[in-house]
């Protein structure tokens, strides 16, 4: 296993988590468990297309450390152009204009004090790419909530909260800002050291070209 994977953060996370002050909501659950709720969610509220990145897919030609928060835990496609006149999507392809936005998200099971910065960051390095950037979390402490804010401010990372008991309840506790571009030089980082990721893009630009999504 790749060890520089989400799954050693998710250790050093546990650590820090002795400053829990208040119980996590997912106590039975682990962080690879939350990705196909979130995944569902995405898929039947939003109208994303996901993928799971697998960090254990890369190839690590950087060396011991290489990797590190390079890799997002889910990433979407989101059609635009769904229900257009084939006129306009013709067009659409036609021009400089995209007909999809991506999206990223890093997961993480509970923010408090301990984790929250470094959580945030490596939603920074890991999302801030795509269109949207998202910091998933089952559930945070409330005294965390105005750095959220303030770093979300920042840096245009969101909040998303998937409530696992009542997956549909799940909310957009601070919304991503869209950044107008995708950071394709970023994007080519990941593709080169990632096959899952490199299928992901490949799809996007099947969909760009023809309008053809394989789900």
């Amino acid at each position: 296993q790749n060890p520089e994977s989400n799954d050693a953060s998710a250790s050093d996370d546990d650590t820090e988590d002795n400053s829990v002050d208040t119980p996590l909501t997912t106590p039975g659950l682990s962080e690879h468990d939350l990705y196909p709720l979130l995944i569902e969610f995405l898929n039947k509220e939003h109208g994303l297309y996901c993928q799971r990145i697998d960090e254990r897919r890369s190839k690590n030609v950087h060396g011991s450390g290489g990797n590190h928060w390079l890799h997002p835990d889910i990433v979407a496609l989101e059609a635009l152009d769904m229900g257009w006149d084939d006129v306009v999507r013709s067009c659409v392809r036609s021009s400089n204009d995209s007909s999809v936005r991506l999206w990223s998200f890093e997961v993480k099971k509970h923010l408090t004090k301990g984790n929250v910065r470094k959580s945030f960051f490596q939603a920074v390095s890991n999302s801030s790419w795509a269109n949207f950037g998202y910091l998933v979390a089952t559930g945070l402490n409330s005294d965390v909530e105005g750095e959220l804010q303030m770093l979300c401010s920042l840096h245009g990372i969101g909040v998303l909260l998937l409530n696992t008991e009542s997956l549909f309840d799940s909310q957009i506790l601070i919304p991503a800002r869209e950044r107008s571009s995708v950071d394709w030089q970023s994007a080519n980082r990941i593709v080169a050291e990632n096959s899952d990721f490199h299928h992901y893009v490949e799809q996007v630009g099947i969909y760009n070209q023809t309008g053809r999504l394989i789900k």
